[in-house]
């Protein structure tokens, strides 16, 4: 499997400041340190606004020219409420998850939520998200134990845990991809 190199911030003032120490860093290939440059800025669709663009995060790349010893490879930084390759982000599947905690299906949910994409599209992620659940839920135990869940359904039970792991937080897959450097989805 190609292993992805991420890396998420909170917000554009996180990614600004990320960005203007990218020298004392080291690169996530080679391990090469003030290597580091910026390069271009990652956009997508901007679901709230039809045919509009929105910055999900910033492209960095591994200068291997002159002396530098860099690999000449490159990574993203993602603003942590972007779910990379997925136009939907993490703030509407949290209410996703969370409606289907409450046992709403997830027609209903997509409705409720006036999700601004295809119903397709949410069980695209969501087929997408049951076939990670074994990655989310080691990294989430080890934070803690999982509550106790009535439902057998192991994404309930992982939304559930996710919720408790990230309880103070408006949007925990953010937080996940945030504190654990991992993107959600894969």
């Amino acid at each position: 499997m190609k292993s992805l190199s991420y890396h998420f911030v909170a917000d554009r003032e996180a990614l600004v400041s990320h960005m203007l120490c990218l020298k004392r860093q080291r690169c996530p290939h080679c391990c090469c340190g003030g290597s580091l440059n910026r390069h271009s800025f990652l956009y997508g669709n901007d679901p709230a606004r039809s045919g509009a663009c929105k910055l999900r995060g910033q492209r960095v790349f591994c200068c291997d020219r002159g002396r530098r010893g860099g690999c000449g490879r490159s990574f993203s930084v993602f603003l942590a409420e972007v779910l990379p390759r997925h136009s939907v982000g993490a703030s509407i599947l949290w209410g996703l998850l969370r409606l289907l905690m409450a046992r709403v299906s997830l027609k209903g949910a997509a409705e409720l939520i006036r999700a601004p994409f295809a119903l397709e599209t949410l069980y695209h992620l969501v087929a997408r998200l049951r076939g990670r659940l074994d990655a989310v839920r080691v990294l989430l135990f080890g934070r803690c134990k999982p509550p106790p869940c009535s439902r057998a359904d192991p994404l309930v039970q992982t939304a559930a845990h996710l919720g408790l792991v990230f309880e103070d937080v408006e949007c925990p897959v953010a937080e996940f991809q945030q504190g654990f450097q991992r993107a959600f989805c894969g």
